[in-house]
């Protein structure tokens, strides 16, 4: 696995002369209005990019080059010397590792927001039914009360308009009453064990799901090494990996201007910066930094000739 940094600090010592060297012997045919010619020649298939798409991108990179100075300095060319390669390296099979250990624990934490969802309603509900069966219960208490005032009075002889069987009836309804209100109430209590069961088993798995993140912060911060996204050297552009079509875009924008023989800038916003950082990689365009480069590599050129 390389650790370097992402476009490579030690790119240009590493490659020194031999770079220097291709990249000024192809300029001078730029100068003459001949771009610098360009093919992708292999794709790892375990990144899933199409080679048509892959052409694009590095179009769109080119294009980068040519929007700030309206001169066209690459050209795509089935033939040419310059290749590019996207190679899956130990690097990218631990990103998509990674990636896939964390599209894995977003999935149980959307599925214990769900659930968390339902018990909240769940609650809801229980306290709803609850409330309402308390209710009931006291309304069904004041009319017992009142059944047995009644049947005190009767037997007294204080209400003579009741008749037995009136009372008999009435307490047949209390007694229905008090049964339905008992099977509510034991339905209620088995919600109530279903639902404490469903909060422990979301207590425990909100557990499982803080050890997950943690072991999973835990494998980034160990596993981070910087290494070369790009790479420059002689006639080959290799891509080792890459976050996006736009972070591959500048990418190999990046490495497009080693193929000119630019260096590193210290300009974290520029192009030519060895890492990929505060640039706008969804709209980016050639900073001074970039343009002071190239004019200066042009005008060593125009010196030599």
């Amino acid at each position: 696995m390389k650790k370097i940094l992402w476009w490579g600090l030690s790119l240009c010592v590493g490659i020194g002369f031999q770079t220097t060297s291709f990249a000024q012997n192809n300029l001078a045919m730029g100068s003459s209005n001949q771009p610098l010619k360009y093919r992708i020649a292999f794709i790892d298939p375990r990144f899933q990019l199409t080679r048509e798409k892959f052409i694009e991108v590095s179009q769109q990179a080119a294009e980068i080059w040519q929007k700030e100075t309206g001169k066209t300095y690459f050209i795509y060319d089935s033939q040419a010397q310059l290749s590019i390669n996207l190679i899956y390296d130990d690097h990218q099979m631990l990103k998509d590792e990674q990636q896939n250990n964390l599209d894995a624990l977003l999935q149980k934490q959307e599925a214990w927001r769900i659930k968390n969802e339902e018990i909240v309603l769940n609650k809801q509900e229980v306290a709803q039914l609850s409330s309402d069966l308390n209710k009931r219960k006291i309304s069904l208490k004041a009319e017992f009360e009142q059944y047995q005032q009644n049947v005190t009075r009767f037997n007294q002889g204080e209400h003579r308009y009741y008749r037995a069987d009136e009372l008999k009836e009435q307490q047949n309804q209390l007694q229905q009453k008090s049964g339905n209100l008992q099977n509510e109430s034991n339905s209620l209590n088995y919600k109530i064990q279903l639902l404490n069961s469903k909060i422990r088993e979301l207590n425990e798995e909100q557990s499982d799901l803080s050890s997950l993140k943690t072991q999973f912060k835990l494998e980034q911060k160990t596993s981070i090494h910087p290494f070369h996204k790009g790479l420059f050297s002689q006639n080959q552009i290799q891509i080792y990996g890459y976050a996006s079509l736009n972070d591959l875009r500048l990418t190999l924008a990046h490495e497009f201007g080693h193929a000119l023989g630019l260096k590193h800038t210290t300009d974290p916003k520029s192009l030519m910066y060895p890492r990929l950082k505060e640039q706008d990689i969804h709209n980016f365009k050639l900073t001074d930094s970039d343009l002071e480069l190239l004019g200066s590599i042009y005008s060593l050129i125009k010196e030599n000739h």
